[in-house]
């Protein structure tokens, strides 16, 4: 798992280093990568989807890529990170409108991309947002996740969040309107 997760960090540095990352509405250049061969868990999320309504966006007035699926919310846990999380999503390519309204889902594989956006609101009092990119992959049997994360904070505690990427791995549990998030950083950031 160590090295598909690697690969992940790897094939996000290259868009970073566009421009193309927006967390705090800023774009962000990476000026030195630091070679990362291992990786430790940050936190387990358990996320439920909430109502579909626009007015629910947890970070409206943004551009994001797709089409709005729904927002929501859940815990995070963790040794380094603990507390709530509200996110909304947007996909391209998404069969869960399909899926909530009760309509037939095209069989076979089904490859979709994820822009979820939010924030943790931590244990001890902080606020982290967080964005990203990614894919969901879903067979007949299961849904899996895929994203690269980045974080933003003003809080000095969790400042070393903002020099690092997250990579998270997850299930999604569509007639339920819930996900599993395992969220990953370097060790020693």
């Amino acid at each position: 798992m160590k090295s598909a997760l690697m690969m992940a960090f790897v094939g996000a540095i290259y868009p970073m280093t566009k421009g193309e990352n927006a967390v705090n509405g800023s774009e962000r250049t990476v000026t030195q990568v630091n070679e990362a061969t291992e990786v430790e868990p940050l936190f387990t999320a358990v996320l439920q989807y909430r109502p579909e309504s626009q007015v629910d966006i947890v970070t409206a007035g943004e551009k994001h890529e797709g089409a709005y699926i729904g927002s929501g919310d859940g815990i995070v846990t963790g040794e380094r990170l603990r507390g709530k999380i509200r996110w909304s999503l947007w996909s391209a390519n998404c069969v869960y409108p399909l899926v909530r309204s009760g309509q037939p889902v095209p069989g076979g594989l089904h490859l979709c991309t994820m822009d979820p956006t939010g924030f943790i609101e931590t244990h001890d009092g902080a606020r982290i947002r967080f964005d990203r990119r990614g894919y969901g992959l879903r067979t007949p049997k299961q849904y899996k996740t895929s994203l690269t994360l980045v974080f933003g904070t003003e809080d000095a505690r969790y400042m070393w969040l903002t020099k690092v990427l997250g990579v998270m791995e997850g299930e999604f549990d569509e007639k339920a309107g819930r996900a599993v998030w395992s969220v990953y950083v370097p060790t020693n950031p």
